[in-house]
């Protein structure tokens, strides 16, 4: 669906409507943002992007290139620490977890302050490319300009983004909301990435 189907389809579904198209607009991609940032385990693998950054010897903060809610992973060269590099990825680098100032925690941890990302411990050694961080499309909030695109969402869910915001516009319409969360488990059970098997007794 293009962005004006979408606006269209929301309209349709409320006679009384006196919110602006600009309003509407707002609030999808408000539904948008708040689905996306809940990615299933399967998107969170295969809907990402990553980037490597240098960082130098004790001095482990870069500059976020995404809003922190759109991390999902983050990663570290060995060589910050030891000043060695390998051929081979998985000796090469390493995935960490994110912390907040638990400088208790063992090993190394990331943490998110005043729009930057930081490693803990600082690394000991400057390293090209030293961290990369994985995360999630940065998409514009829509506006006038994009009722001809696409809106940014799974293609066969923009239904549910219509319900979103249906049922944001009207709370009290039960019916809404039960629309939405009949598309959204839909939608959770599409892009789990789970098979689903059927066990055929063979006796």
């Amino acid at each position: 669906m293009l962005v004006q189907e979408i606006v269209e389809e929301i309209i349709e579904k409320l006679p009384e409507n006196t919110t602006p198209v600009v309003s509407i607009l707002r609030k999808i991609t408000q539904v948008r943002d708040r689905l996306l940032r809940n990615l299933s385990p399967a998107q969170a693998q295969s809907d990402v992007l990553n980037q490597a950054f240098d960082l130098t010897a004790g001095n482990g903060l870069t500059d976020l290139i995404c809003p922190p809610g759109n991390v999902t992973e983050v990663a570290i060269r060995n060589a910050i620490y030891t000043n060695q590099s390998f051929d081979d990825d998985a000796l090469d680098w390493r995935r960490i977890p994110l912390r907040q100032f638990d400088e208790r925690e063992r090993g190394p941890y990331y943490y998110f302050v005043s729009g930057q990302i930081g490693v803990y411990p600082p690394p000991i050694y400057d390293t090209f490319y030293g961290i990369k961080i994985f995360h999630t499309a940065i998409l514009n909030e829509l506006t006038m300009d994009d009722l001809n695109s696409s809106s940014g969402f799974d293609p066969d869910f923009d239904m549910l983004l219509v319900y979103g915001v249906l049922k944001d516009i009207q709370p009290e319409n039960g019916n809404f909301d039960a629309r939405y969360q009949q598309l959204y488990r839909e939608y959770t059970s599409a892009t789990s990435g789970y098979e689903r098997y059927v066990v055929k007794e063979r006796w």
